[in-house]
């Protein structure tokens, strides 16, 4: 497996990987924006020309089996946070992939002097949120009722690493 940034050239396979991915994952790099090229170009851009922000993307055999984004702050009082948000293929699952790209994230931070990496994880997804806490992140707090999934209102686990 291969664990490397993104580039502009990844634009179209990271558009097909995103409409893999389940909602969650989507919404949080597009937000409002609609799923398209277009977007998914623009989203890539400002990344790669933030020097808080990163994606690394996990490859397989040339093929995008999942990604992470590290997106930070440029505020002085918060510019030592990044949000964290990590997708991978429901059929790669269990491939220690998640584990691997989380690790390329933490590394990431090490080198960025960011001091925090954060996330917000819908409470249904158990094993990522396990995941998340094997490598070191702890429980920060739980949003009620904080995304609607099909009619059906879903709480949030806030969760964070404190990074040296």
């Amino acid at each position: 497996m291969e664990i490397r940034p993104v580039e502009m050239r990844d634009s179209e396979h990271f558009l097909n990987l995103m409409m893999s991915l389940e909602y969650n994952a989507q919404d949080d790099l597009y937000a409002e924006k609609k799923i398209n090229l277009s977007n998914t170009e623009e989203i890539l851009s400002d990344m790669l020309q933030d020097g808080r922000s990163q994606i690394f993307l996990a490859l397989e055999n040339q093929e995008m089996q999942g990604y992470i984004s590290m997106r930070g702050n440029h505020s002085e009082t918060t510019r030592h946070r990044a949000v964290v948000s990590m997708g991978v293929l429901k059929s790669e699952q269990k491939n220690s992939i998640g584990r691997n790209i989380l690790n390329a994230a933490i590394r990431w931070a090490e080198d960025n002097q960011v001091h925090r990496l954060e996330t917000a994880i819908r409470d249904d997804y158990e094993e990522m949120i396990e995941l998340y806490k094997m490598l070191g992140f702890l429980e920060e707090g739980e949003r009620v009722d904080a995304v609607n999934v099909d009619g059906v209102y879903r709480n949030e686990k806030y969760l964070y690493r404190l990074i040296n």
